[in-house]
């Protein structure tokens, strides 16, 4: 069962390469937005084939809770956990992924060196990385803040196993001599015979004590729910952390740079822990995931010596619910911010403009949409939630 898909990094890269693109900036600034935006696709794209692989053989058990993306903050330390899969046994495997598009190296001495551009670098070990992670796992779970089932009062403790994930087609050097927690790096997509070949290696008594510990698919969901409330996602203010100067709005932004309003904090935004569960209740089943909001690409041009004329804002009539056109897509199962874009000016409620952009037509009007010129966060489009799909 899939409890939490990975965060959305679009609005990230679109900020990003707003930046990058911005008149008058310095070639170091440059450098460093580049090399964020690089990292940020590759994490996103070791991370990607890694979920796909656990989702592929696990997403439809019960047997299973899977929870990608996990960010936890615990009396002063944080874990960034990329994939957790709970087991009705109480397991938890923590897995870290990695990309090294172009080959990863270990020595006895469990250091790691990775290749960019051809010339190797030393890099943190993912190993000593994922058992940070599972110690700060560790403290949580011994703590109040997940209830975690019993039987015949005493506490059913979870067992932790690392594994460190690297994507299928990177190369592994691995040295002669091993090292404590080199059988841990593996190819994502040797995850499950992993997982199984770990297990028939238990022994007997081992086999006997899980068969003990042996809970229910309502109780399993209970708990990766309550570990998945703990996630505190990490936003950045990305001008600041380069020092680009932030242009207005009205400068760089059309009227089909469309964005949902959403908050900017220029720090980690930190909301304190939630107070522990009383008991163990079974819940329903997990609803069918909504589609993810679609990320609207921002439109960045100079403004035309001579402005289009504004577009007429329609009233809003009360009563009626309004989404973005992010949200209104995401409701049509469409599949990025330009589809929807698309699909709605063939269908005659928006029209182009010639500066770029677009703007209502009569016929949104006319059905309810409206246009928000000015707010923290640009112009964006709003529409009855109500909107037959064309």
């Amino acid at each position: 069962m899939l409890i939490k898909s990975a965060d959305d990094r679009s609005e990230d890269l679109q900020t990003l390469q707003q930046l990058l693109e911005q008149p008058g900036i310095a070639p170091q600034q440059a450098e460093r937005i580049d090399r964020e935006i690089r990292k940020i696709r590759a994490g996103v794209k070791a991370e990607s084939e890694a979920a796909y692989d656990i989702d592929f053989h696990y997403k439809d058990s019960n047997n299973w809770a899977l929870i990608h993306d996990l960010r936890i903050e615990f009396q002063g330390r944080v874990a960034q956990i990329d994939h957790l899969l709970i087991n009705r046994r109480m397991d938890f495997w923590v897995c870290e992924s990695k990309s090294f598009s172009q080959g990863v190296s270990m020595n006895a001495a469990g250091e790691f060196t990775s290749f960019y551009a051809g010339r190797p670098q030393g890099i943190p070990s993912p190993v000593e990385q994922n058992r940070r992670h599972i110690a700060v796992l560790q403290a949580v779970l011994a703590s109040s803040l997940v209830a975690l089932p019993t039987r015949l009062g005493i506490t059913l403790g979870p067992r932790f196993h690392s594994l460190v994930l690297i994507s299928q087609n990177a190369r592994i050097t691995r040295p002669v001599q091993p090292f404590d927690g080199m059988d841990t790096v593996i190819k994502s997509d040797n995850l499950r015979s992993t997982i199984e070949s770990r297990m028939d290696k238990a022994s007997g008594l081992d086999t006997l004590l899980s068969a003990t510990r042996l809970i229910g698919s309502d109780t399993l969901r209970d708990v990766a729910r309550q570990v998945c409330r703990l996630h505190r996602p990490l936003r950045f203010q990305w001008a600041a952390k380069f020092g680009v100067t932030e242009p207005a709005a009205d400068e760089t932004l059309a009227a089909s740079a469309v964005h949902e309003p959403q908050a900017v904090y220029a720090t980690a935004v930190s909301v304190p822990m939630p107070m522990p569960a009383p008991a163990l209740t079974p819940e329903p089943p997990i609803p069918a995931a909504e589609p993810p909001v679609l990320q609207e690409p921002a439109v960045v041009a100079k403004a035309p010596a001579v402005p289009p004329p504004a577009p007429v804002p329609a009233p809003v009539a009360e009563g009626v619910e309004k989404l973005t056109t992010s949200r209104l897509g995401a409701r049509w199962g469409l599949r990025n911010a330009a589809e929807t874009l698309a699909c709605l000016e063939a269908a005659g409620y928006l029209a182009p403009m010639p500066a770029g952009g677009h703007q209502l037509t009569g016929k949104a009007q006319a059905c309810g949409a409206a246009f928000v010129e000015k707010s923290r966060h640009g112009p964006y489009f709003l529409w009855p939630a109500d909107l037959p799909k064309p």
